[in-house]
């Protein structure tokens, strides 16, 4: 694994900072506000991969399948 750049993530905390909590909320209202269909894309089951790239080529695959069904149900509802 590679490292880039320096900037310090912050550890959680069980006291968040006020500017931490007003990020978090307006994350979730963003992805609220993207998201009519409440689903991954990813099908039940077990998976294996013989590889990384198979299994990043899958996850990418389902990110497609979740981002394609809330397109069409955005535009089906307007």
């Amino acid at each position: 694994m590679r490292v880039i750049g320096h900037k310090r993530i912050a550890l959680p905390s069980l006291m968040p900072s006020a500017a931490g909590l007003q990020q978090a909320a307006v994350h979730q209202a963003t992805a609220m506000a993207m998201m009519c269909v409440a689903s991954t894309g990813v099908r039940k089951g077990v998976y294996r991969y013989a590889t990384h790239e198979a299994a990043n080529r899958a996850s990418d695959e389902a990110l497609s399948r979740a981002i394609l069904s809330n397109l069409s149900r955005m535009k089906a509802s307007t």
